[in-house]
């Protein structure tokens, strides 16, 4: 199956997120106190899920206290309350509909399963945050898309999807770089980004679907502070037509990034260590 990509940006804080979020806290109370769903332990295909309720009858309340009109109204109302992170698919594999399907609210969530990380629902609501459909290259299984958010602060997570409540893994690119590459021969991607740290371990290889979502992502992380480094084409071509070593540039003990032009006129020893 072809992987569509999308990319977005949560700009500030809007008035009608504002609203949306208003509007979901406030039916989250109604739906609670009125006591008319039933929440509790139940049991699918012999596992059990904690504390949570069926959405067939959240969208049966929804009509029968007058919050919706019909199925397809109750319908929005339980996606609303998705989207702004109050309630999930307890396994986080479906948006709302009208089905046998179990969802929990947030402040239900089994304490083991609880403060894993940001979702990707609350993210969308963090000013700033770019997310994005990625591929991440893997040794065994090459090219495997995930979604990708970073955050305002340089922290890049990883999710199975964009309904996960939970990262499956997190970056730290804080004077992280970053190296463009442009594919050759039978790849999958358009474009590729290699990930490093501030000691110049790479963490990850992505990969993108267009210049644009290539472009998109290298203006974020520029604007993280991340270096972006030459290409990897570029970086080979600055190898051939290099005259000197003082024509490249090296990381230093503390992670910065020094032009060896600075050692022109000294002794200069270099000495290739098998150490971060």
């Amino acid at each position: 199956m072809a992987q569509v990509c999308y990319c977005s940006v949560s700009s500030k804080i809007t008035r009608e997120r504002t609203e949306e979020i208003r509007k979901a806290a406030d039916l989250t109370d109604k739906i609670r106190a009125a006591g008319g769903l039933s929440i509790c332990d139940r049991t699918y295909r012999l596992k059990k899920y904690k504390q949570c309720f069926v959405a067939s009858e959240l969208v049966k309340w929804l009509i029968d206290s007058g919050e919706a009109e019909g199925e397809e109204q109750a319908v929005e109302l339980g996606q609303l309350l998705v989207n702004t992170d109050y309630i999930h698919h307890v396994v986080d594999e479906h948006n709302f509909e009208n089905g046998y399907l179990f969802f929990r609210f947030r402040q239900d969530e089994p304490p083991e399963q609880a403060f894993q990380g940001p979702s990707v629902a609350f993210m969308r609501g963090q000013e700033g945050a770019l997310i994005s459909l990625l591929a991440k290259r893997r040794i065994v299984l090459g090219w495997t898309y995930y979604t990708f958010v970073l955050s305002p602060s340089s922290t890049l997570y990883q999710y199975r999807s964009e309904l996960d409540s939970a990262p499956l893994q997190c970056y730290s690119l804080e004077n992280g770089f970053i190296q463009p590459e442009n594919p050759k021969g039978n790849c999958k991607v358009f474009a590729i980004m290699h990930v490093f740290s501030k000691t110049k371990t790479k963490l990850l290889t992505l990969g993108a679907d267009s210049s644009e979502t290539q472009f998109t992502w290298l203006q974020a992380f520029s604007a993280r502070g991340l270096e972006i480094l030459p290409s990897v084409d570029e970086a080979d071509e600055m190898v051939k037509n290099a005259r000197s070593i003082f024509d490249f540039k090296a990381t230093d003990i503390d992670g910065n990034v020094v032009s060896l032009d600075r050692y022109r006129g000294h002794v200069t020893l270099i000495v290739n260590v098998a150490s971060q």
